[in-house]
């Protein structure tokens, strides 16, 4: 009996199907025994992941589950936990004929934490790049993330200090420089999240990820953090605590050739120290808040009610300073000739790190911005 060519053509159509699963079907386990055998390497942590699910239709694999713990030391809390990651093809690098993959995950977790008996949770001891590269075989691209949350607890300090980023999300494009247009710095990060004490925070960020010590471009802003919800931390390492005030923080920072250059600029408002009703602190605390208080109050500016400083820094990967004597200089500046404003400057980029600075005097940063 012969069988028609329509009929075989469905035939030809049903076995590629049944291959597509079969080797779906086979290469999950063993994907997932290798991922494992990877994350089971790892000095001082120890890996795991529940399940891989592998699209071949869009050449992508999911995996369910990655957790990375501390082996040892006593923590509430996985050093990594991330739900759900999926890795894949890049398509629209793959048609300017670049194999490269993005990376997208869902809820990822990273806990930076201090046991009781002061062990560090903190990843140093780990070249994650390595462990990367075991997750994703080919170069990374594209990264996403959304919901994300960086978690820093010291479970030592009296109070027990825990600080926290959440509601992360972020973009890196261009990092293996598929799009081959003529910059400097042509990958591109942007992040945004919110902080503990209702603050938020924004990341943006150029960079070349080619070179072996990465050029790039960074400013970040903190803003609107109600100081009060830092008290345990300020308990813990300042033995004061905020009444009431808000925080904000602005940084640049630029390399180019392992040179870098850039400022951080804390800006406190509407600061009280001084909580003289608390009836359980000693005359020694309450002593402390008062010369904290009155310091602030003496070098804040009456105007805008601000408490605030410019720490500029500079250096190389070998070596690094930082200006003391322009940092106890901007808060005079701050609080009796000029305040600053509550915003990234844009003046440290990548173009500046290489000229020529003035050397400056203590009385040159009390001058007044033109």
């Amino acid at each position: 009996m012969k069988i028609r060519p329509r009929k075989r053509i469905w035939w030809i159509i049903a076995l590629i199907l049944f291959l597509i699963v079969a080797i779906r079907i086979a290469l999950e386990p063993v994907a997932l025994h290798y991922v494992n055998k990877a994350l089971d390497n790892l000095e001082g942590y120890r890996g795991h992941v529940d399940d891989i699910d592998i699209a071949l239709y869009r050449g992508a694999y999911r995996i369910d589950s990655l957790t990375i713990e501390k082996i040892d030391g006593e923590f509430p809390e996985p050093f990594v936990e991330i739900p759900l990651t999926d890795i894949s093809i890049e398509w629209n690098a793959l048609f300017r004929g670049a194999i490269v993959a993005e990376v997208f995950m869902e809820n990822p977790a990273l806990n930076f934490t201090k046991s009781p008996a002061g062990e560090q949770q903190s990843g140093e001891d780990e070249n994650w790049l390595e462990t990367l590269d075991a997750l994703v075989p080919i170069k990374i691209n594209r990264f996403e993330i959304i919901h994300g949350s960086v978690h820093y607890k010291d479970l030592q300090a009296s109070p027990e200090v825990a600080i926290e980023v959440s509601g992360l999300n972020g973009t890196a494009t261009n990092l293996s420089t598929v799009d081959k247009k003529k910059k400097k710095l042509p990958s591109h990060i942007e992040a945004s999240a919110n902080t503990s004490g209702n603050g938020s925070l924004t990341v943006e960020m150029d960079l070349n990820m080619l070179k072996a010590i990465p050029d790039f471009d960074l400013d970040i802003a903190i803003e609107q953090i109600d100081l009060p919800f830092l008290n345990d931390f300020t308990e813990a390492y300042a033995l004061f605590t905020f009444k009431e005030g808000i925080l904000d923080v602005f940084s640049e920072v630029a390399m180019d050739d392992g040179k870098y250059e850039g400022y951080v600029k804390p800006i406190l408002k509407e600061i009280q120290v001084i909580d003289l009703s608390n009836e359980s602190a000693s005359f020694w605390r309450k002593a402390w808040e008062v010369v904290v208080g009155t310091t602030m109050k003496i070098f804040q500016n009456q105007k805008k009610d601000q408490f605030a400083t410019e720490v500029p820094f500079s250096g190389t990967t070998t070596e690094s300073d930082v200006g003391i004597l322009a940092t106890i200089g901007n808060v005079l500046k701050n609080a009796f000739i000029q305040a600053f404003d509550a915003q990234i400057d844009d003046k440290v980029d990548i173009h500046t790190v290489d000229e020529e600075k003035e050397e400056k005097g203590f009385f040159d940063f009390l001058k007044k911005d033109d």
